[in-house]
């Protein structure tokens, strides 16, 4: 009988290098029941002190399909987990920006690294989900909703870190030289990710538009757009993407 390997080791493994938190993601994505994908990403902790060596290289996206979503509930706990592992890292870049240095970027940039793969990895798996079915309760178009605006909320809030905070802590504390080497073209990576919550926001409304929720006992409707001052109503879009789009100039400033 084989044995399965527990959370802990998964987790351990995967917070050892970058090409290891690939591999060991995607297989967990591929293979783990969607309870334990929950479940590690939830735990999922790379240290301060791991840096990478690949940094500049080409990035990695993982790959989801349509056999591997479930239904609304058990992806509202996998994005959760996938949460949790943001949350966790955004509070790991606020530490750097508080003892910034030269050696501590390899991990910041390696963190931002794999928040873009894994907020890349929630979106898509929020449109499979939607595709999954055309008429939805109000349970699941609320859970679609809180889906689309944490991931991408995790994402602005990581970028305000990176381009805030930690870029001008570092502006201070080492020199322009040194800093623009380890930097390189890394602002590409975070203007192409940019790019693709643009165009999957307009994929996933005009997927909205396909679908029908049918409140018990009331006519069936639309998925309403605006509630409770989410991010799905025009106005805070419209200020979303203007933060995103100053802080990735500030990036672009100090790293062009």
């Amino acid at each position: 009988m084989t044995k399965v390997a527990t959370i802990t080791s998964l987790n351990r493994t995967a917070a050892k290098d970058e090409p290891l938190f690939i591999e060991t993601c995607q297989m967990v994505l591929n293979d783990e029941p969607l309870e334990r994908v929950a479940e590690f990403f939830d735990s999922l902790n790379i240290p301060r002190s791991v840096g990478s060596a690949h940094t500049l290289d080409p990035m990695s996206s993982f790959s989801i399909v349509n056999e591997r979503i479930g239904n609304y509930a058990e992806e509202k706990a996998i994005s959760d987990g996938m949460q949790k592992f943001l949350d966790r890292h955004i509070r790991k870049i606020k530490w750097h920006a508080k003892h910034p240095s030269i050696e501590g970027a390899e991990n910041v940039l390696f963190l931002t690294r794999c928040a873009i793969m894994v907020t890349e990895a929630r979106v898509n798996r929020l449109e499979l989900l939607l595709k999954s079915q055309d008429e939805l309760d109000p349970i699941e178009w609320s859970y679609a909703r809180e889906l689309m605006n944490k991931s991408y909320l995790a994402f602005r809030n990581f970028l305000n870190e990176l381009a805030g905070d930690w870029i001008e802590a570092m502006q201070t504390a080492v020199s322009r030289e040194d800093l623009l080497t380890r930097l390189g073209s890394f602002y590409e990576f975070v203007d192409a990710q940019i790019r693709r919550l643009e165009t999957a926001r307009e994929r996933l409304e005009d997927r909205r538009m396909e679908l029908t929720v049918i409140p018990e006992f009331y006519p069936p409707v639309k998925p309403p757009l605006y509630f409770h001052g989410d991010l799905m109503a025009r106005g805070p879009w419209k200020q979303f993407w203007s933060v995103i789009d100053n802080k990735a100039h500030q990036f672009r400033e100090v790293a062009g």
